[in-house]
């Protein structure tokens, strides 16, 4: 099973169907915490009572999205990530010249800041969703992307920090 992390258009990350670790692999929330830094606050959403265990998801603060799916990609090999957008807001120059992860432009993160999103490989159709005026965007991001990512933007760190 492939874990899912599900940015909705409002309110926190939701990662579903991510697997136990095994062997000496850290426990998930710790896994998170090494990640994004100690100030993360994963919490723990359990199933419906009744519905099996794994049905239960964890939910994180949004500006943790990038680093959450690069590192489950890393360990996973491979995480999908569904990210909703609003088919009624427009993409203006704020998006296009936003930090960070957060875009539920109609865009779809296409012009979003340095484009981050653009390397992850859109897979399956658009959803749309007339009544609430989203559609949702699926997404895998594999583990050599998510290392080619992580990499550049360290690299991208070492130079701002070096004056070059």
């Amino acid at each position: 099973m492939t874990a899912t992390v599900v940015r909705p258009l409002h309110g926190r990350i939701e990662v579903r169907g991510l697997r136990g670790p095994r062997g000496d692999e850290p426990s998930n929330r710790e896994m998170f915490k090494t990640a994004t830094g100690t100030a993360i606050r994963p919490t723990w959403v359990p199933a419906p009572e009744g519905s099996p265990g794994w049905q239960g998801h964890w939910e994180i603060a949004r500006p943790h999205l990038t680093d959450v799916a690069e590192v489950i990609a890393i360990r996973d090999g491979r995480v999908e990530i569904e990210m909703h957008y609003s088919t009624t807001e427009q993409c203006d120059r704020r998006c296009r010249t936003a930090e960070g992860d957060e875009c539920t432009c109609s865009c779809e993160g296409k012009y979003h800041g340095n484009s981050h999103h653009s390397s992850w490989i859109e897979v399956g159709d658009t959803t749309l969703v007339r009544s609430s005026g989203s559609k949702v965007v699926t997404r895998i991001l594999t583990r050599q992307q998510a290392e080619e990512d992580r990499d550049a933007r360290l690299n991208e760190i070492v130079r701002k920090l070096s004056g070059r």
